[in-house]
């Protein structure tokens, strides 16, 4: 039985280069193994953020003006939860700066963002998105008009931010067809409308809704039901981070399919609906 070969070894001896080839593979998937560990160890204290002026869904907290609360964080933090991860949803600065601590990986997440081709470059989006936000053409009360198609629009005079996007198209069509002002605030574009210097304001409808109850003008203004456009926005995280595991992300996209599921969606906007309207009546804190 000389001749006979072991299942699984070579029927002649290694060579010495080819031991140390083998030797480094062997070192490689150590410490790609070690790493994935540590990554997984680190992640104890997941550190979001966002766009902080973005109730219902996200905003700097009055009463707490280092952290952000909102339905996005509510998700999160029910996301975490099974996962014994401590959610630290906290203020950075405006949104700009937030975006760049993602980028960096100085933050871990991002709590609310729409799919940008930047974006996708240092951050990880996870599917589904947690809801679709449709930006639609608030008007005075009483004073709708036929909205069908963006055609109608060119007779009529609009506001909304400074810098705001509804999707390349609509941005193109508008910079080419419509009068829109851009205007550093919601509450500014609200009371050109109020004072009939406008016919809409186009605005993304939750946050509009928000703010219309800040301002107590609900009652005097409303909404076209067809949306200008609708986007999903999504968790982010960043590439950088710890956190950023096939299985985390796994347990946030179970969270949010659940919340989908479960139709809790309008229950949880008109919570921090109301949330919202309260904290409003406190002071804004300082930047």
């Amino acid at each position: 039985m000389k001749d006979a070969l072991v299942i699984g070894m070579p029927a002649h001896p290694i060579k010495r280069s080819q031991k140390s080839l083998l030797a480094l593979f062997l070192l490689f998937f150590v410490a790609l193994d070690l790493s994935s560990t540590a990554s997984a160890a680190e992640c104890k204290t997941l550190t979001a953020s966002g766009n902080s002026e973005y109730p219902p869904l996200l905003w700097r907290d009055r009463e707490n003006p280092k952290a952000l609360l909102g339905l996005s964080v509510e998700v999160l933090s029910e996301a975490l939860k099974s996962k014994q991860i401590n959610l630290k949803a906290r203020y950075v600065g405006p949104w700009s700066r937030a975006q760049a601590l993602a980028k960096s990986g100085d933050i871990d997440l991002l709590a609310g963002a729409f799919k940008t081709a930047e974006r996708l470059q240092y951050m990880d989006y996870v599917e589904p998105p947690i809801l679709e936000v449709p930006s639609v053409l608030f008007v005075l009360h009483g004073k709708r008009f036929p909205f069908t198609t963006w055609e109608h629009l060119k007779s009529k005079h609009g506001a909304t931010l400074i810098n705001n996007s509804f999707g390349e198209k609509f941005d193109r069509f508008a910079a080419e067809h419509l009068q829109i002002y851009g205007v550093r605030s919601v509450k500014l574009a609200f009371n050109l409308l109020l004072a009939e210097r406008t016919d809409y304001v186009l605005y993304e409808l939750y946050p509009g809704l928000a703010y219309a109850r800040e301002m107590a003008i609900e009652h005097k203004i409303e909404y076209l039901q067809k949306p200008v456009n609708a986007e999903g926005l999504y968790f982010t995280i960043a590439k950088r981070s710890p956190c950023n595991t096939p299985e985390l992300k796994s347990f946030i996209r179970k969270t949010i399919i659940q919340f989908h599921q479960s139709g809790a969606q309008e229950n949880l906007l008109n919570k921090y609906l109301g949330l919202w309207q309260r904290q409003a009546t406190l002071k804004a804190p300082p930047p």
